[in-house]
């Protein structure tokens, strides 16, 4: 690594002077103004370039944090990523509960044809 410039400050290999900030999720140095530090609101499964994990609601249904992930030892981290998203049109991580679908009993009922129709 060269040398970094004297009066410089840096903080996880970001350059604060010139407005660079870590950012965990994205595992790079972003400038906010530039670029969002955060999860993608249609993003149910994130890959954070070693580990996959799901992503949920938070209390107000737009803030998503980490819900289950894997815990994988990385040699290499590879760029993070959203692995599945949500179908166009939906809002919210969890789908299934917008729109549930009805139940559908897979058995007809059973008629006993010495018995007729039962009645």
């Amino acid at each position: 690594m060269p040398p970094k410039p004297l009066g410089s400050d840096y903080i996880n290999n970001c350059l604060v002077s010139a407005g660079y900030t870590w950012c965990e999720i994205l595992n790079k140095c972003v400038r906010l103004w530039e670029e969002s530090c955060s999860y993608p609101s249609n993003c149910l499964t994130w890959n954070d370039g070693c580990n996959t994990c799901s992503l949920v609601e938070g209390e107000d249904s737009t803030v998503l944090g980490i819900g289950v992930c894997t815990e994988m030892y990385c040699f290499t981290r590879n760029t993070p990523s959203c692995m599945v998203y949500a179908p166009d049109g939906v809002v919210g991580i969890e789908p299934w509960l917008m729109n549930p679908q009805p139940v559908i009993d897979p058995m007809p009922p059973v008629i006993n044809p010495f018995l007729g129709d039962g009645h």
